[in-house]
């Protein structure tokens, strides 16, 4: 049996008056939701609505507000048009996040609006952002104080209506420009990432590691509806470790879908667990996304002047690697075949792998989920 957690931290109700003050206050208020916040997604999506603030999430926190809401902009922080709505935001209020470099791709954040952060420890409120208030407790109890607290201040109904269409309309316009830089720099995982997304299931939980697919492409366009969709190691930037979180997945939510969508070299680390996926009789499919090895090392040395060495890797038959595993292999070579390929393994069961080879993929051929 699940083992019981500790009580939910309090919050101090001095501490949360102020935050509703400074929320209710703010003209361009937005929400920063890591994966602190993760029990706390009704709460968070009632706090969004009744400030129209917009919600950008980090990776450990994606989902907890539906990613298809119109005050969702998605676990774009890595790219600068996500994280420019958290810097410019004259209130920010952050969390469960401690802003690390590797959820930000720089060393700080650098709000410039008043900070307000919730974190269950103290030695997190001023962890690499600087705090104008710190909330100490339980993500889910603090929220739900500042909604109440937030009754002290109501709001015209019609200047509620406006400020809530304004804020969906930005929402949209970062969207769009999130989506323009992600295939600035790198047009061609943009798009098979957007093929992907649209063939995928719904409430499918698709885990991944520090593969180019996932960073440059799947988790920047992939729109999931709740929170412990996407298991990833953005701290560590691992390889080896999507495998074996999809198995987790399947195991603790026999109820979703389970996939890993990850590259060539970062499947090798881990790919003897196929045989665990059939041993256990586990229904998990693998798409893995073939560039010929480890191509941001590659680039890394290029961009220092060093001829390639141990980047190119020899290939196997991946199809037939998981037919020898026990499983079915498959291979797709443009979005209508990777669609196909996607609702067979889910309708077949057990190990299912869909291989795509980067370097023949016909990248013009399908269009992105909306």
């Amino acid at each position: 049996a699940p083992r019981a957690g500790a009580p939910a931290k309090r919050p101090d109700g001095e501490r949360v008056a102020t935050a509703a003050r400074l929320l209710a206050e703010a003209r361009k208020p937005v929400v920063l939701a890591g994966g602190g916040s993760r029990g706390a997604s009704a709460e968070l999506r009632a706090l969004a609505e009744r400030l129209s603030a917009p919600v950008v999430t980090t990776l450990n926190g994606k989902g907890v507000l539906d990613e298809r809401h119109p005050l969702a902009i998605g676990s774009s922080l890595r790219l600068a048009a996500g994280r420019a709505r958290a810097q410019e935001a004259d209130v920010l209020l952050v969390v469960g996040s401690k802003l690390g470099e590797a959820e930000l791709w720089v060393d700080r954040l650098a709000a410039r609006g008043t900070v307000i952060r919730i974190d269950l420890l103290d030695s997190q409120i001023a962890k690499n952002q600087d705090a104008d208030l710190g909330i100490v407790a339980d993500a889910r109890a603090a929220l739900a104080a500042i909604l109440d607290a937030l009754e002290q201040h109501p709001v015209d109904a019609a200047e509620a209506q406006a400020r809530s269409e304004e804020a969906e309309a930005s929402v949209a316009e970062t969207i769009a420009r999130v989506r323009a830089e992600s295939n600035e720099l790198s047009p061609q995982n943009t798009a098979l990432a957007e093929h992907i997304a649209a063939a995928l299931p719904e409430r499918a939980v698709v885990a991944t590691d520090s593969s180019q697919i996932a960073y440059w492409g799947l988790l920047n366009t992939l729109r999931v509806s709740e929170p412990n969709s996407t298991p990833y190691m953005a701290t560590y930037a691992t390889l080896g470790y999507g495998l074996p979180a999809a198995i987790g997945a399947r195991i603790a939510a026999p109820d979703r879908p389970a996939f890993v969508v990850v590259g060539d070299g970062a499947l090798m680390f881990s790919m003897q667990e196929f045989i665990t996926v059939v041993e256990q009789r586990l229904d998990v499919t693998v798409v893995v996304v073939d560039n010929g090895g480890y191509a941001e090392i590659k680039q890394n040395e290029a961009d220092a002047g060093i001829a390639p060495v141990g980047v190119d890797l020899v290939q196997p038959d991946w199809a037939a690697v998981a037919t020898a595993f026990g499983g079915t292999g498959r291979r797709a070579a443009d979005a209508q075949q990777l669609a196909a390929a996607v609702e067979a393994a889910v309708a077949e069961g057990g190990l299912q792998l869909i291989h795509i080879d980067q370097a023949a993929y016909a990248y013009d051929s399908g269009e992105a989920r909306r």
